[in-house]
């Protein structure tokens, strides 16, 4: 496939999954971009905003006005994250050689296919290594659920209601041995624990838990390889018109979604649920010790990931 075809099957992708509308979960994914005023962008590139991300067209801001477009911009994000992010965007993150500002908000919110009871919730103890431990609320269940095991993890999967999304967590089988894990994890190793989980009877205690989080992403693409983008010779030929050499100067992310409870992700309601102890579990997956999660759609797109580690 050619380069062109490439790129329109990535935007269709990418396109298809912003809109999805279901009622057994929420997911909203939305792009904005701003242009400083004065700053010409191809006319190409505009009607890729307005096919692929549903009519988005580009956004002029003036710098004499920083403090209008930080509200404007700080409202959007929060209005498409429920609420859950705010005041991303202040004074120190536009200067004078801001241009463009590219912004991308994601939300989910899920509930379990099969929930712990809140009453089987207890505080048990979370071991952060081997000389440090805190009191956790734990929660606590026995269930049929997929699972993977082998002499360096065990996988569980945990289904929203409506089976198109699921959260995943990978415990190391050697205590506190997250970080060998994390050394030899490839995307092609995390798909192969997804695609090869087997329906188990499993006796899971997992902690209550919120990760929220702020961090820079240019270290990050540096080390996978973007590197041309943050120089000189930094290509956008087929963004703008401007002669004026632009480069990527800063990249922020900021993620407060990932808070999980009984009933599921982000959520805070319980519903009452039956729990039946009729046979002894083939397995136990005690996340007592550092573990990675992610959510996952469709068996192949990751939304979110991350790992709990106090």
């Amino acid at each position: 496939a050619s380069l062109s075809q490439f790129r329109i099957h990535f935007y269709k992708q990418l396109a298809s999954i912003a809109v999805a509308r279901n009622d057994n979960y929420t997911l909203n994914i939305a792009s904005r971009l701003y242009v400083r005023e004065g700053f010409h962008t191809k006319d190409s590139f505009q009607r890729v905003l307005r096919y692929y991300h549903y009519n988005e067209t580009l956004h002029k801001f003036n710098l004499e006005q920083k403090d209008e477009l930080i509200q404007q911009i700080n409202g959007w994000i929060s209005s498409k994250t429920n609420n859950k992010i705010r005041n991303i965007i202040t004074r120190d993150t536009i200067d004078g050689d801001t241009r463009i500002l590219l912004l991308n908000a994601i939300y989910f919110k899920g509930t379990w296919e099969s929930q712990f009871m809140k009453m089987a919730t207890a505080q048990r103890e979370f071991h952060i290594s081997e000389n440090e431990k805190k009191l956790v609320p734990m929660m606590i269940k026995m269930d049929e659920v997929p699972y993977y095991g082998d002499d360096s993890v065990q996988v569980i999967k945990l289904p929203y209601i409506g089976n198109e999304v699921e959260m995943v967590f990978i415990l190391p089988k050697t205590r506190f041995g997250l970080a060998n894990v994390l050394k030899f994890l490839t995307g092609e190793k995390l798909f192969k624990y997804i695609r090869d989980a087997q329906l188990q009877s499993v006796s899971i205690s997992l902690p209550k838990f919120r990760v929220e989080e702020k961090w820079d992403l240019t270290s990050a693409l540096k080390e996978i390889g973007i590197t041309d983008a943050f120089s000189n010779t930094a290509n956008f030929a087929e963004l703008v018109n401007d002669t004026l050499p632009i480069s990527l100067t800063k990249l922020c992310m900021q993620d407060s979604l990932r808070f999980v409870d009984e009933k599921g992700t982000e959520s805070a309601a319980a519903t009452t649920v039956e729990l039946s102890f009729r046979t002894l579990p083939s397995y136990r997956f005690v996340a007592d010790q550092p573990f990675l999660f992610a959510i996952v759609k469709d068996l192949k797109t990751i939304l979110f990931a991350g790992q709990f580690v106090n």
